[in-house]
C-alpha cells in the first residue's frame, strides 16, 4: 500500500493489531482489554465491505477476495485492514500487467531472435576532443538544473551480513563514509563544477528510491546525518510499489483473512513509483529534461556523469546505458543485445555456449556488453512513452506463496502455487526510439558490492581496492609520490575531485603516506 494513501495509517494499525490477535490468542480473549476496544472479536459481515469497492472488484472477476468476509470468518478488524489494502489496488493495472506478463512467458518459449548490438562507442576509441565535447554538453545540462539523479537503494545488506539498507554499508575506506554520503558528495561536487563553468541554475535533484522494508530506516539516516551536506529540498524520497501475489490464472491470492499477499514489482517498479509518488511531475514542474538511473551497490558510479549524459545528448537519445565489457564468458552479467530486433538485456542464462563464447575478428566477445545497471532516460521519454505502457514490462515468477485457508489462518505451501509479477529496468529499453550505448573502463567504474568481506569477487574487499588503485592513480597523475604499503588504501574524497580533476594544485610534488583519506 502506498505511504501517500490516506489510508495507510488505518492500515498500519489495524494490521499491527491482526499480528497481535493471531500471535496472542491470551491476550485476544483478556476480557479487560476487549472492554477498552483494544481489540475487537466482532465478526465481520458482507455490510464490512463498501459497495462501491465490491462492484469493481465483481467488475474484474476478483470478488473472491470478499469470501472470508462473507462467510463470518474475518473478524471486523480484518475486514477494516482488508479494505484499504484492497482500496489502493489499481484493478485494471494488475490486470494489464498479468496479460502482458502471460504473453511475455509464452513468447519467451520459443527461440527468441538474439543479435550484439549494432551501435555503440567504446570509450577507449575515442577521441580526446570527443570526450572533452561530452563532459561540456553535460556540464552544461548540469548547469541549467536540467539533470536529475535516481539512486536505486530498495535492497537490504543481508548478503553483506549487514542489517540496514545497502545504501548506510560502510565498505571500509579509510573516511568510514557509507554508500550514500558517497554519491552524494560526488553530486555536491557536481554542482560545483557546474557553478564553475558559469552554469546560470546549476542545481541537482536527487531521487532515492527505496522499498517498504527499508524506507523509514533510509530517511531517518539521511535525516540524522543532516543530508550528508546536501539541501533536504533537494532529495526525493519514494517507495518502490509492489503488486498483489496471484494464482497462475490471474486470481488475488490473500495471504490471511485480512491481507493481500504482495510482493515488491522489481527495480523495474521506479516508473509507476516514479508517477504515483508525485515525483515525475516534481521533475518536469523543475525543469528537469534527464535522468540518470544508478543501483546503489557501486562506489564508482558517477552519479549523473557529465561525460555519459553529455555522449547520451549528442545521440539525441531518450534511452542510454552505459557498460563494461565482460571479463570472460562465463562472467554471470546480463548483455546489452537486440531480441527481436529491439533494444534490450539478454541474461546470462538466456544466451547459449555459442554465444557466451563467440568472437570478433580482435579475439573480443561479440555478445560483451555487460550491463551495470547505469542508465540514461530523458524525462520525456518517461512520461510520453514508458508510463503509459507501464503495465506491458512485467514477468512472471513462479514462487511458494503463502495464502489463507479456508479459516483464514495462513498455509505455507510445499511447491509453487502462484506468481509473482516483476519488472527490471531495462525492460524499458525495448520502448527507446534512439539507444545510446556506451562502454566504458570497469576500472574506473565498476566495484560492485554484492558478496560478503572475504569473497573473491564483488566484496566490499575488492571494491576497496578498486577505489585505493583508483585513487593512487590520480595522485600519481597530478605529480604526488605515494609512500605506504601497496595494499593500503589512499582515498580521495569527493569533494575534492569528482573523477580525478582539479588535483595538481594541491598535489603536485607532494608526497602523501597511506592509508589516508584527502578531503
Amino acid at each position: 500500500v502506498s505511504r501517500n494513501h490516506h489510508g495507510f495509517g488505518l492500515f498500519v494499525l489495524v494490521r499491527l493489531r491482526i499480528r497481535l490477535l493471531h500471535d496472542s490468542p491470551a491476550i485476544h480473549n483478556d476480557p479487560a482489554l476487549l472492554k477498552m476496544g483494544i481489540f475487537g472479536s466482532t465478526m465481520a459481515s458482507p455490510e464490512s465491505v463498501p459497495q462501491d469497492l465490491r462492484a469493481r472488484y465483481e467488475a474484474a472477476g476478483q470478488q473472491h477476495v470478499f469470501n472470508l468476509v462473507d462467510s463470518g470468518i474475518a473478524t471486523a478488524v480484518e475486514a477494516d485492514a482488508l479494505v484499504v489494502q484492497l482500496s489502493d489496488i489499481d484493478l485494471d493495472y494488475v490486470a494489464g500487467s498479468y496479460k502482458s506478463a502471460m504473453a511475455e512467458a509464452a513468447a519467451a518459449a520459443q527461440a527468441p531472435d538474439i543479435q550484439p548490438p549494432d551501435d555503440f562507442t567504446c570509450l577507449a576509441d575515442a577521441s580526446p576532443s570527443d570526450i572533452a565535447a561530452w563532459e561540456k554538453l553535460g556540464l552544461e545540462a548540469v548547469g541549467r538544473g536540467e539533470v536529475a539523479a535516481c539512486i536505486l537503494a530498495g535492497g537490504q545488506g543481508t548478503r553483506l551480513g549487514f542489517d540496514g539498507p545497502k545504501g548506510c554499508y560502510d565498505i571500509g575506506l579509510p573516511s568510514g563514509k557509507p554508500l550514500f554520503q558517497i554519491f552524494v558528495e560526488r553530486l555536491r561536487r557536481l554542482v560545483t563544477l557546474a557553478k564553475e563553468a558559469g552554469g546560470p541554475n546549476p542545481r541537482m535533484t536527487f531521487l532515492v528510491m527505496t522499498s517498504p522494508i527499508n524506507h523509514d530506516e533510509t530517511v531517518a539516516f539521511f535525516t540524522n546525518n543532516n543530508f550528508f551536506g546536501m539541501s533536504k529540498d533537494d532529495i526525493m524520497f519514494f517507495e518502490q510499489g509492489t503488486l498483489p501475489c496471484m494464482t497462475t490464472e490471474g486470481k488475488i491470492l490473500l495471504e490471511s483473512a485480512g491481507l493481500v499477499a504482495t510482493a515488491p514489482d522489481g527495480n523495474g517498479g521506479l516508473y509507476p513509483a516514479l508517477k504515483k509518488s508525485g515525483c515525475l511531475e516534481r521533475l518536469q514542474s523543475l525543469g528537469v529534461k534527464n535522468l540518470h538511473v544508478f543501483s546503489v551497490d557501486n562506489p564508482l558510479c558517477r552519479p549523473a556523469d557529465p561525460r555519459f549524459v553529455g555522449y547520451c545528448l549528442s545521440k539525441n537519445a531518450d534511452c542510454g546505458n552505459k557498460c563494461v565489457w565482460k571479463a570472460s564468458p562465463e562472467e554471470k552479467v546480463g548483455v546489452v543485445a537486440r531480441k527481436g530486433g529491439r533494444s534490450g538485456v539478454v541474461e546470462y542464462s538466456e544466451l547459449d555456449e555459442a554465444r557466451k563464447n563467440q568472437r570478433d575478428s580482435n579475439g573480443r566477445l561479440v555478445f560483451g556488453a555487460g550491463n551495470i545497471c547505469n542508465h540514461f532516460f530523458s524525462v520525456d521519454f518517461l512520461a510520453n512513452v514508458v508510463i503509459p505502457n507501464m503495465s506491458t514490462m512485467f514477468h512472471l515468477a513462479h514462487k511458494k506463496i503463502p495464502f489463507a485457508g479456508d479459516d483464514g489462518k495462513t498455509t505455507k505451501p510445499d511447491s509453487n502455487n502462484g506468481i509473482k509479477l516483476e519488472a527490471f529496468v531495462f525492460d524499458v529499453f525495448s520502448m527507446s526510439s534512439k539507444m545510446a550505448i556506451l562502454e566504458t573502463r570497469r576500472e574506473e567504474e565498476f566495484a560492485p558490492v554484492k558478496n560478503a568481506p572475504g569473497a573473491a569477487t564483488d566484496s566490499p574487499d575488492t571494491a576497496r581496492a578498486m577505489v585505493n588503485a583508483l585513487c593512487r592513480g590520480w595522485a600519481q597523475q597530478a605529480g604526488a609520490t605515494i609512500e605506504g604499503d601497496d595494499s593500503s588504501v589512499l582515498e580521495v574524497s569527493p569533494l575534492v575531485s569528482y573523477a580525478g580533476e582539479g588535483l595538481s594544485k594541491r598535489l603536485k610534488g607532494q608526497t602523501i603516506s597511506v592509508p589516508t583519506h584527502l578531503e
